[in-house]
């Protein structure tokens, strides 16, 4: 009873197991009866030429003579004993078991049977009297398979021997009853055909449902938060490019989890020392008040306080839910000389060097995306170059990718930091967040591309965004 309720839990494998069951079922039926009726058609076409061919034969052994008299009539004495002993002499070769000549109205005129009346109609004549009148001098056919009054099959052939009288020769066809007795075994064989069916469409039903199972049971501990879960073995084919598929899942949930915990973490953490502050300050502006003193630079600092928390949850909005990108072409032409004067006033305070290098016009990106990641680019780089230091703003294309890079003679990247530099909160500067390159990081990530950094051989740093080039328009 488990089972079938288990069968009719699963959708796929109650419809899997029916549908390869029918089909299956139908196909056996179908192959078991065309076999039966192939073999007895081929038994039934033998039988029938050897019959055609026993009659053709005994018709060959008839005297004319004897044969003309035949057509007088009633055959003579001398007529009836050649013919008895023709048909007699025939009969003990056991080829057949009766023989004899009748007329055309079907009355048996000699027989190899002494104990026939003369004149006596065989009723199996009458049975196939379209048949014998249809025949030609000097031909035979034979009629179908039929049970004698002892319960056994013969078989009739008839030959035509002049234009008033045929031979008939009644051959055993004891095989057909072993023909009947194969028509059961081939329904034996099909019911066996489809239990067998079943039991393979279960097992081939079971082996589809049954990974399917331990991938539900899998995406189910993913559910409570088990990021730890062990990927099912023993997937194969398509089956296992879906586990691969829920692998990954899990995989990037579990650094999604775990970049919340720390994004939760550090916001506790970088909240806590301003409001330390702001709860100082407003403790000391309450102590002037009772004092009568003003507190216009506690008032001055606790409004930097809120500013920078300001700024800092800003920051953490924009890391944990990045706008969605809107890509499009993108004028580099328009958007470079944009950067370059949203930091004129800083450019011309350090005396930076900035140089615009335009080989690749347009690129398909999100344009708030792009200029939100050359901004910060380009403001890493003025934190970190010196006065009169050089920083580069190029694009250009290679043969698969569009790249745009941000070059600066800075102080660079510390060896030891260089995997570091995109992950959340990861920061050298002193009031710095840890998240501006890492929103970089995701921002590509959200246009399916990349960000790279890496030290220049000489000095400073150089940032890459490489796009693979697409034919979007």
């Amino acid at each position: 009873m488990s089972l079938i309720k288990n069968i009719r839990r699963s959708y796929y494998k109650s419809r899997i197991i029916f549908i390869f069951s029918l089909i299956t079922i139908i196909l056996v039926i179908i192959l078991s009866r065309i076999g039966y009726i192939f073999i007895k058609d081929l038994y039934l076409i033998q039988l029938q030429e050897q019959v055609n061919i026993v009659a053709q034969m005994i018709a060959k052994q008839v005297d004319p003579i004897h044969l003309d008299l035949l057509e007088l009539g009633t055959p003579t004495g001398t007529s009836e004993i050649y013919f008895q002993d023709l048909l007699k002499r025939n009969l003990d070769l056991k080829l057949h078991s009766e023989i004899f000549i009748f007329n055309n109205d079907l009355n048996v005129i000699v027989h190899s049977s002494r104990n026939f009346i003369y004149g006596e109609t065989e009723p199996g004549l009458l049975l196939n009297e379209k048949e014998i009148f249809d025949l030609k001098i000097s031909s035979g056919n034979a009629s179908l398979p039929f049970k004698g009054n002892d319960g056994n099959w013969y078989l009739w052939g008839f030959f035509k021997l002049n234009n008033n009288n045929w031979l008939a020769v009644r051959e055993s066809a004891a095989r057909f009853e072993t023909l009947e007795q194969l028509s059961t075994l081939f329904w034996f064989i099909g019911l066996a055909g489809v239990a067998i069916t079943i039991i393979a469409g279960f097992l081939m039903a079971n082996s589809i449902t049954k990974p399917l199972n331990k991938l539900v049971n899998y995406s189910a501990e993913i559910g409570k938060g088990n990021f730890m879960a062990e990927i099912p073995e023993g997937m194969h084919g398509e089956i296992k490019l879906l586990s691969d598929a829920m692998n990954k899942m899990k995989n990037d949930l579990g650094e999604n989890q775990k970049e919340r915990e720390n994004l939760l973490a550090q916001i506790a953490h970088e909240i806590r020392n301003p409001l330390g502050g702001i709860e100082l300050l407003t403790n000391l502006v309450k102590e002037n008040q009772a004092k009568g003193e003003k507190s216009d630079e506690y008032l001055d600092n606790i409004l930097k306080e809120v500013q920078g928390l300001k700024m800092l949850i800003t920051s953490y909005l924009n890391y944990s839910r990045p706008v969605p990108s809107s890509p499009g072409w993108v004028d580099t032409e328009k958007l470079f000389p944009e950067i370059e004067s949203i930091f004129k006033k800083e450019i011309k305070r350090k005396n930076i060097l900035l140089n615009i290098d335009i080989k690749q016009k347009s690129i398909w990106f999100d344009s708030a995306h792009l200029k939100n990641i050359l901004i910060n680019l380009v403001a890493n780089s003025l934190d970190s170059v010196s006065e009169n230091g050089n920083i580069s703003l190029a694009s250009e294309k290679n043969y698969r990718h569009w790249l745009i890079s941000v070059k600066d003679n800075g102080a660079g990247i510390k060896q030891e930091d260089i995997n570091k530099i995109f992950d959340p909160f990861f920061t050298t500067k002193k009031n710095g967040t840890g998240l501006g390159l890492a929103i970089c990081k995701k921002l590509c990530k959200e246009n399916n591309a990349d960000l790279l950094g890496l030290n220049n051989p000489d000095k400073g740093s150089t940032f890459i965004i490489k796009k693979e080039i697409t034919n979007e328009v």
